[in-house]
């Protein structure tokens, strides 16, 4: 695996060497393919779960457009300890733990931090562009979470996700940083994936003022002021199967 001279440099500098007697935590192809599939099911069931129990809530809707202010769903987050409820600790050294801990750890910083920072000033309330008196009941045309944007995309790339594994391995260990690697990749490629194939949908707007009919006033017009809530992700899950792939392939490559 071609590997960079900053990596090299972290390499040398903050892992701890290999000991005598210690056992290599990937010394085959078939460990690194275990690992691999154990990651991927951690992080499936939790992400169902997750993306199940996200409400969206605060958008404030002028005429056609409805504005995700920064911050706007923070919670629930994808935490480790969800991902972890199914890991089986038995027979597992202390060093593999670290590292299934070191992955399930930058995936929760990155959603965190993406989540966070997530805003979406763009979606789409047609009905909110003729009103009388104020906006009926109405839900949100739905909308690609990629169509929005985020102050911490970064932390779900791939060179923040690594990083953020690397500082947290248990030791000098060449296995450990072909594992990483490839999973750093694959999940940034499948959470860019997941962003295109799920939906902001079901934000059900209502109220805010809009102009009185004629001859009174000026007839229909764009609401002002409206709110949306109870909105949800829907579409696809984060593609499990396809990080799992994605990161086999790597293992061939190195």
């Amino acid at each position: 695996m071609k590997k960079t001279i900053l990596t090299l440099i972290i390499s040398i500098f903050f892992f701890a060497p290999l000991a005598v007697g210690d056992e290599e935590i990937f010394p085959t192809m078939e460990s690194k393919k275990e690992f691999a599939q154990e990651i991927s099911d951690l992080v499936n069931s939790a992400w169902k779960v997750w993306q199940d129990s996200v409400v969206i809530n605060d958008v404030d809707v002028e005429g056609a457009k409805g504005m995700l202010r920064t911050g706007g769903f923070g919670k629930p987050v994808l935490t480790v300890s969800s991902m972890l409820k199914s890991f089986d600790r038995e027979g597992r050294s202390q060093d593999y733990i670290a590292c299934v801990k070191a992955v399930l750890g930058a995936i929760e910083n990155g959603m965190r931090m993406w989540q966070r920072g997530y805003s979406h000033m763009d979606i789409p309330f047609p009905q909110g562009v003729s009103c009388v008196y104020t906006l009926p009941p109405c839900n949100n045309v739905p909308i690609s979470v990629r169509s929005g944007q985020s102050t911490g995309d970064s932390a779900m790339e791939e060179g923040e996700l690594y990083s953020y594994m690397l500082y947290r391995a248990p030791r000098q260990e060449e296995g450990i940083l072909v594992v990483f690697s490839a999973t750093a990749k694959a999940v940034a490629e499948c959470f860019n994936a997941w962003e295109k194939s799920c939906s902001l949908i079901d934000i059900l707007a209502k109220g805010g003022i809009a102009p009185a009919p004629a001859p009174m006033g000026m007839g229909p017009g764009a609401v002002r002021g409206a709110k949306g809530a109870g909105g949800k992700l829907v579409g696809n899950y984060f593609d499990t199967e396809r990080m799992y792939q994605l990161m086999v392939a790597e293992f061939l490559e190195s």
